[in-house]
């Protein structure tokens, strides 16, 4: 029997739990653990390593307070190749490549090498090629589960180093190296195969008879090299100012089962967005991290999760659509960071394709408002609907 729950300002969630053949596997028991519900417990821990390459396209300006040197403005071009270490929150590279700049000014006024005297040279063009080490570290300003759109800000420093480093006239003081200080921001896009804009701003520290500015665009490329482990901490027996609770854990043990098809049913009260947004509320989530981990410690019981989201037939087609797809990325996400494997779960949107009741009243909008989890080759389905009931039972069972 199927129970719908009116939800008023979010989604329904129904749990679809789906398998047909038959195998041997493990059964279980019972045993019970503290789990500290306030905070993010499982979260991917460690660095993984990335490789970029890519081309610069900069503007560079420089000015002088020296009345022999008239400022100048013109381009910076090159390439590089970085390595990244990055986990969920921060970004920390370095690599090198090269590039020449190509600048323009109005005078110079020089001395001659043979006379000594003073020699005032017009619409002067100054060419510096150089090779370039650079550093960044970034702190990323949001998360995205298929990793479209990520955003990442901090310093970046940069030493251009070469026979003549100076940007400006060589007949001054001869720079082997100029160092560059600055910020950035980076933009980039998938998970296996993931391009990334970058934009950066750079003032030098050590060329003393000028100053020179660059703005600079980068489109680069990468690859990963080797990605950051999912790591679950497991908090037992720990107390503070958070909400601490016993749930019931099941330990395999081991003896030959069935795999059945089982249903299961979450109401808006353990499930919930925000009104017409993909945030979780704040319980709904702390549900679907004890789910995750749940799955993350018994994956021998289920073979892999769809997500599916649904929303009523109001409003716009295509924001409704995504909007759900939106809102099955988030469920993923907190599964994903308690642990379990991207590899095993898919993300799909259906707006309002898919109703469950084709009425247009209240009770009927909210029971077509949901998101439906998937899974496909469940073991036993005692052992899933008791487990889900605990997890339910104890969250209720807390103040909100």
């Amino acid at each position: 029997m199927q129970l719908i729950l009116r939800a008023a300002a979010g989604l329904s969630v129904s749990l679809y739990l789906l398998s047909a053949n038959a195998s041997s596997e493990t059964a279980t028991k019972t045993q019970s653990r503290t789990v500290r519900t306030g905070s993010d417990y499982s979260r991917p821990s460690g660095f993984g390593l990335n490789l970029f390459v890519g081309g610069d396209g900069a503007f560079v300006k420089t000015s002088s307070d020296n009345a022999d040197e008239s400022s100048k403005q013109g381009a910076l071009y090159g390439g590089k190749a970085l390595l990244t270490l990055v986990n969920r929150d921060l970004e920390i590279e370095g690599g090198g490549g090269y590039c020449v700049s190509k600048l323009q000014g109005d005078f110079d006024i020089v001395t001659d090498e043979k006379t000594g005297a003073p020699v005032r040279l017009e619409n002067v063009r100054i060419q510096t090629q150089t090779a370039v080490a650079e550093f960044s570290a970034r702190i990323r300003l949001n998360n995205s589960p298929d990793g479209d759109g990520i955003w990442s800000a901090g310093p970046t420093a940069a030493a251009y180093l070469g026979t003549n480093a100076s940007f400006g006239p060589d007949t001054k003081k001869l720079y082997h190296s100029a160092i560059f200080v600055g910020g950035q921001l980076a933009l980039e896009f998938g998970i296996d195969f993931k391009p990334r804009l970058i934009l950066s701003y750079l003032t030098d520290l050590n060329l003393f008879e000028r100053q020179v500015h660059i703005g600079m665009l980068s489109l680069q490329f990468g690859t990963g090299v080797f990605k950051p482990k999912t790591v679950v901490k497991d908090i037992r027996n720990q107390t503070n100012n958070e909400v601490v609770r016993k749930v019931q854990v099941e330990k395999p043990v081991q003896r030959t089962v069935v795999k059945e098809n089982y249903t299961h049913l979450l109401g808006s009260e353990i499930v919930n967005f925000e009104t017409d947004k993909f945030k979780l509320l704040k319980r709904s989530e702390i549900f679907l991290r004890e789910l995750g981990f749940l799955l993350y410690k018994n994956p021998q019981k289920w073979t892999s999760l769809v997500i599916e989201g649904h929303t009523d037939i109001r409003g716009d087609l295509e924001y409704n659509n995504r909007l759900s797809l939106a809102r099955a990325n988030a469920v993923k996400d907190v599964l994903q960071r308690s642990g379990v494997p991207a590899s095993r779960m898919r993300a799909a949107g259906f707006g309002p394709s898919r109703p469950l009741d084709p009425n247009q009243d209240e009770v009927a909008l909210a029971r077509n408002r949901r998101v439906e989890l998937i899974f496909d080759g469940v073991e036993d389905k005692v052992w899933l609907r008791t487990s889900i009931q605990r997890l339910e039972n104890a969250l209720k069972s807390t103040p909100r």
